[in-house]
């Protein structure tokens, strides 16, 4: 009872009458796990897309490196790319992902709410005053390389309490899938959904807290004079790595591989066969994904460098995991009888473009074995230049298959869960243009930023001195981000319709998971009887009890 701090106002009869209120009052004391999901879900989603437009504003500065068209200078467009590319991980994905999880997990494993329902509560309000500051900081001039020192400083503040917050969001999903199971489910048995948050918490749990002392060390640096000027603020830049870089940016990408793995059974009518290898394998994808303590505090103010032997390995292995996620996922493909709607087409676009960036991310390590081999061998291989490939553009072009292929499976996820978030479904029509658009914007984002590095581009492009082809590379860049910005504002549009109950309000699909056995949207306290768990499919178990009974 402890875990979920029971009050008399979330007693079952009363919660069976009306659902919760949606008034102010009611939203800001509020610990019901559902409300604050969607509240996650829907900031993140806003913040999302407002992201993706500052990340096509920065790429369309690229288009012409002659000059500047758009910014003022140099220092004004690093800031607008720092601000889209933390606002894209922190304030966009990352939110929307805890708020899918917050939503979500308490049903899948049978409790009647989250684990600290008042901290989950604290933890959203916490990130959106903080996200609200963090945006201010750099509308004053600060961020990394900002003018105006007393901005810097909330910047670091800022960004430091929107990861704890979602460090904290973190905590009571994870207390909830480790701590509030319904009798009979045992780890093994969660949902796949359910085991890739629970092992997205307990990496951010621990990876996260890399970044927040090193936005400590650039608080006192700042504040205290040892970076006195724009330029040696440019520094800071460095902080990001630590969740910007592959393999720590993997993080993000957990749950879009076991969403991805949920959406294809459901939508296959072929419960996934080899539940327990996939979870193995998300696991092992997890323990990869843990890197930012490989790539933090040394590279503060260097260049980006992947000559440490433990990336290279994660880099290298990350591979394995990703790819049997989905191969074994791919039984229910060929078994089953897949429906082309676009859960199923975002889950399998996703998964694909996540293993494609993982694959993408292993190049990295082309220049350190080289220069490994010519350590070891004594001789020079003089391999071309265009192999090294730390400190370019390559480094976008990997964030942006990664991340991207998270925003399409955020989009298959809202598609599959709609009905059971709001009550409504989601437009089928909306949601396939969505991830058309996102799928398409994410490969040609990620094949500019790879390209361009390859020609050696640098990360921050602020002068003309690249080779041919560059510029056009950026082009094709910039097509790829207003491509998922369009496919976040079609999602937008598409949640607010099926809010607003413009949807259609006939359950389109069903799982075997406890969270379909529920009403949609469920009723405050989730199950009017504690479920029965035998088995990772409990609604296919109750199906043959009554078919028959003996």
């Amino acid at each position: 009872m402890a875990l979920t701090e029971t009050r008399p106002d979330s007693d079952a009869t009363v919660s069976q009458v009306a659902p919760a209120s949606t008034t102010l009052d009611s939203l800001l004391a509020t610990g019901d796990h559902k409300v604050i999901g969607r509240l996650w879900i829907g900031a993140g989603s806003l913040f999302l897309l407002a992201s993706l437009v500052l990340a096509a504003v920065a790429a369309l500065e690229t288009t012409d490196l002659g000059g500047f068209q758009i910014m003022e200078d140099a220092g004004q467009f690093v800031q607008v790319w720092s601000l889209g590319r933390e606002a894209l991980l922190f304030a966009g994905l990352a939110p929307i992902m805890v708020g899918l999880a917050t939503f979500l997990t308490p049903l899948q494993v049978g409790s009647s709410s989250i684990a600290f329902p008042r901290g989950a509560a604290a933890a959203f309000w916490t990130w959106l005053v903080a996200t609200i500051l963090f945006v201010i900081a750099y509308v004053d001039n600060g961020g990394p390389g900002g003018g105006r020192l007393d901005s810097v400083v909330l910047w670091t503040v800022s960004l430091g309490a929107m990861v704890g917050a979602i460090v904290w969001a973190l905590v009571c999903v994870a207390t909830t899938i480790l701590g509030a199971r319904v009798p009979g489910m045992s780890l093994e048995r969660v949902p796949v959904s359910a085991w890739a948050f629970c092992v997205f918490s307990l990496v951010g749990i621990f990876g996260l807290p890399v970044l927040m002392g090193e936005l400590l060390l650039g608080y006192l640096d700042t504040k205290y004079g040892y970076l006195p000027t724009s330029t040696d603020r440019l520094s800071l830049l460095s902080i990001g790595n630590s969740a910007s870089l592959a393999p720590a940016l993997y993080w993000i990408a957990i749950p879009t591989l076991g969403l991805a793995v949920e959406a294809i059974g459901v939508h296959t009518g072929r419960a996934i066969r080899f539940h327990r290898s996939v979870m193995a394998a998300i696991g092992l994808f997890g323990i990869l994904a843990f890197g930012a303590d490989l790539l933090s505090f040394s590279g503060r103010g260097r260049d980006f460098s992947f000559d440490n032997g433990l990336l290279v390995f994660a880099l290298l292995v990350a591979i394995l995991p990703a790819l049997a996620t989905l191969a074994l996922a791919g039984d229910s493909l060929k078994a089953g009888s897949p429906k082309l709607r676009s859960p199923l087409i975002g889950a399998l676009a996703a998964g694909l473009l996540t293993v494609l960036g993982v694959v993408v991310g292993a190049l990295g390590t082309i220049d350190p074995i080289i220069g490994f081999i010519e350590d070891v061998s004594g001789n020079d291989i003089n391999a071309s230049s265009a192999l090294v490939l730390n400190g370019t553009a390559f480094h976008e072009g990997l964030r942006a298959l990664v991340t991207g292929a998270a925003v399409v499976g955020a989009i298959a996820a809202l598609q599959h869960w709609g009905h059971k978030i709001w009550g409504r479904s989601l437009s089928e029509g909306l949601g396939l243009l969505a991830v058309f658009a996102a799928a398409v914007g994410t490969l040609a984002w990620g094949i500019g930023g790879v390209g361009a590095g390859f020609l050696e581009a640098p990360l921050l492009m602020v002068d003309s001195d690249v080779k041919d082809g560059v510029e056009l590379l950026n082009l094709v860049s910039v097509a790829g981000v207003v491509l998922l910005a369009a496919a976040a504002a079609i999602t937008v549009v598409n949640v607010l319709g099926a809010f607003a109950g413009r949807g259609s309000s006939v359950e389109p699909w069903t799982g075997l998971t406890l969270e379909w056995a529920t009403d949609s949207p469920p009723a405050r306290s989730n199950f009017a009887s504690m479920p029965i768990v035998h088995s990772a499919t409990p609604l296919a178990d109750a199906s043959s009890t009554e078919k028959d009974p003996a």
